[in-house]
Parts: C-alpha cells; structure tokens; sequence
C-alpha cells in the first residue's frame, strides 16, 4: 500500500467566542500568522551516587502554552479584544452651538466625527456666520480655519480668545476606550484546510486564551497593510475531564483509503 504523505501547508478561518459559553464562534477575519509556542521548566536530580556525576533523574513541566498572532482585520470587535477596550456606539445625530476656541490655520477638534457641518458662527454675538471653504473647511476631526477669510480677520482683530460656535451632524461611529479593562478570555477555533499532504482539514481548538494588549500598532505607514500583533496565552481549563487536554485538542481529518 502506498505511503500517504502527510506534510501541511495550512491555511485556514481564525474563530472566537467568550470562554466557556456555548455561544456561536465570531470570524475574527483574516490573520496572518497564528504561532503555538510551548514554554517548559527542567527539574533535575543531580546523581551523587557516583563521582563522575550525571543527572539521576528528570521532570520537564509545562510553564505556559502560548499563541502569537497577527490581526490583520481592524473591526470593532477586534480592537476591543487586542486592546482591552470598552466601546460604545454613537448614532449620526444633530449637534448644535458647540463653543470652541479659534486659531487660524489650525484645527478645531469637534466633540464627534463630522459628518457635515451646519453652520461657524460667531460665539460672542451669534450674528455673524461663516462660509465653508472660504473661512474654514471641515476635516477628519472638526473644521480648520482658513488664513486670508473672514473668520481669520476675525480672530486677528479679536482682544483676547475668538471663540466660535459650530453646528454640525455627526458621523455614526464607535468609540472606542482602550485599556479600561482586563482582557476577557476567549476559546479560539482555527478552521484549517492543508493545502499539500492530504488535502485535508486542520481543526485546532483551545479552549481558554488569555488576550495580552497588542504589541505594537503602525498608526502611520503605506508599504504594508496594518496587523495587530498580539501574544496569547492558553490558560488550562480545569473542567475538561480525566483523559482530556486541559488546554487544545486538534481534530485532523483522516484521506479517504486508497481504492
């Protein structure tokens, strides 16, 4: 009988769900890389027994079982989870006669994404409204005030702080509050299809992981898409049973027998 090769190239859908709750998996989209490390401890007993020394026994302990991943995928719910975040959702709303102070050729940062904005008046006497693009424009953040208009002259003829009061219809947006709170567990699902060998599917599950905050984040850079690079830790989950792994189990899907 022939002999069926067995090497992997493995691609495959990262899915999660909070730890322990029988609840559906989320697909976390795409992930890059998804790396199991196993960290160990070696207790030795030295052999006094004999002069020329050697060791008379040994225990390795497993220390940690740890995943490295890579995120590549910036949804809500993931940068939450990498991150510790609380999020809340903001609905597109009205906002009306929000008082900042002005500076040309700077910006002012608005307490909501604009979407659109209504109206740049005047603060002090609410009489004298502005023109977009001409006296200022809006931008990711809130609106700009443009040199050389009349909302600049303005704000250089002013004694003291020009303030202006904008009007404006928000974005719908999430906010999203990172590292307020300690990082819920997760069960991870790898749903993998090997790409050599067999042909086959991978399934690696674990059962209790533990999030730490994302090591880094490229804010700014066009050469590469952006990734969430996160180290996750497996913690052991007591009630899988004698005869069960108390941190993953894999699922290996076997090829048909040969006709």
């Amino acid at each position: 009988m022939a002999r069926t090769i067995e090497t992997v190239i493995l691609g495959g859908i990262v899915k999660i769900r909070p730890a322990g709750t029988g609840l559906p998996f989320r697909d976390v989209g795409l992930v890059s890389t998804v790396t199991q490390a196993t960290e160990t401890q070696e207790i030795i007993l030295a052999n006094t027994r004999t002069p020329e020394g050697g060791n008379f026994d040994k225990k390795t302990r497993i220390t940690a079982l740890t995943l490295a991943m890579n995120f590549r995928e910036f949804n809500t719910e993931n940068i939450a989870a990498n991150l510790w975040a609380n999020v809340s959702e903001v609905p597109s709303a009205a906002v009306a006669d929000e008082a900042h102070i002005a500076q040309v050729d700077k910006t002012i940062v608005l307490e909501k994404m604009p979407l659109t904005i209504t109206s740049v008046t005047d603060a002090a006497t609410g009489t004298t409204t502005f023109v977009e693009d001409d006296d200022y424009r809006m931008t990711g953040s809130g609106i700009e005030v443009l040199p050389g208009g009349a909302l600049a002259t303005a704000i250089e003829g002013a004694v003291g702080d020009y303030s202006v009061e904008v009007s404006y219809t928000c974005a719908a947006f999430d906010e999203i509050e990172v590292l307020t709170n300690s990082s819920q567990e997760f069960e991870i699902l790898l749903e993998g299809q090997n790409g050599a060998g067999t042909m086959k599917r991978i399934n690696p599950r674990f059962w209790r992981c533990k999030f730490a905050p994302a090591e880094s984040l490229d804010w700014l850079g066009t050469e590469d898409f952006m990734g969430m690079n996160v180290a996750v830790e497996v913690l052991a989950d007591p009630t899988r049973g004698t005869g069960k792994s108390a941190y993953m189990k894999i699922q290996k899907e076997k090829p048909l027998p040969a006709p």
